[in-house]
């Protein structure tokens, strides 16, 4: 429900100037609200609080990017955020709580916002990232920096360490942790790849649409 009302929300407000300061208050509401209902409960620890996982990083690290927009960044929000934060609607893993309905809320207001970032940026007409080996080095080195992070403190972020229960991540674990790291990292290899082609032809179509491409050949480089 949460998706089609922020897709409805987003679409409704492209080119409007309350649609940034709406979608930052929300995801840094949503962070927040996680944070106060963990501290609430005694759970606000070192392997809790950090944002070390890839959507907690990026639930702060979008707001910056409703303003601006580095390259680096933006490509890993759009090729590698996004899709994992629409995956994870599907598997969630939500720290039980005292407050548990808002809990639930608040995690998949944030997943749901991060997994439509692509669609706010294509009707901001920002180029979409079409190459994903920058991402893929960048996201590399961010796993093995968060790898050294919970080997130091014995923590768990990114599930490095242990799978969530329920999820098909538990699955590939049971393998060993060399399996589910190298699984892990082939499966990104493809849905990479895929969006990159997608974003390419989106990118492409929106670009022969803008020269009016069905009245005279279009000129966009983007089609070659």
């Amino acid at each position: 429900m949460q998706l089609v009302v922020w897709a409805c929300v987003i679409t409704a407000g492209r080119g409007r100037g309350w649609l940034r300061p709406l979608l930052g208050a929300a995801l840094a509401a949503s962070m927040g609200m996680q944070l106060l209902l963990l501290h609430m409960d005694g759970l606000l620890t070192i392997e809790t609080a950090l944002p070390l996982h890839l959507c907690s990083l990026f639930g702060i690290l979008s707001i910056f990017l409703l303003w601006h927009t580095p390259a680096w960044l933006y490509e890993m929000q759009m090729i590698l955020a996004a899709p994992a934060a629409f995956i994870t609607l599907f598997f969630p893993a939500v720290i039980r709580c005292s407050h548990p309905l808002l809990m639930r809320l608040s995690f998949y207001r944030l997943h749901v916002l991060l997994s439509l970032m692509p669609l706010y940026h294509f009707g901001m007409k920002k180029p979409l990232p079409v190459d994903p080996r920058r991402t893929l080095l960048f996201g590399s080195g961010y796993v093995l920096a968060v790898s050294a992070f919970n080997r130091a403190f014995h923590t768990n972020y990114l599930f490095l360490r242990a799978a969530p229960i329920g999820t098909p991540l538990a699955f590939f674990m049971e393998k060993g942790v060399v399996f589910y790291l190298c699984a892990l990292g082939m499966l990104c290899m493809p849905v990479m790849r895929w969006l990159s082609r997608l974003y390419l032809t989106a990118g492409s179509r929106s670009s022969c649409s803008r020269c009016n491409c069905r009245t005279a050949p279009c000129t966009s480089r983007d089609r070659g």
